[in-house]
């Protein structure tokens, strides 16, 4: 995504709820990790993916 693209809704609510993204990535169900990486998929921001990641990272710390 270039700078001049405004950002989407979607892009706009996985930067906000990265958090619960990878919540649901590590502990939902098929279906809810298959919605949850539809909306990173489409969000078109490389930062919610990034933070998503961040996320998970922190969870394995925390299963451990």
């Amino acid at each position: 995504m270039s700078s001049q693209e405004p950002i989407s809704e979607v892009g706009k609510y996985a930067d906000r709820n990265s958090e619960f993204l990878s919540r649901v990535l590590a502990h939902g169900d098929e279906e809810a990790r298959a919605y949850a990486l539809a909306l990173l998929a489409n969000s078109g921001s490389v930062e919610a993916i990034d933070e998503v990641q961040a996320q998970l990272d922190e969870i394995r710390r925390e299963v451990r």
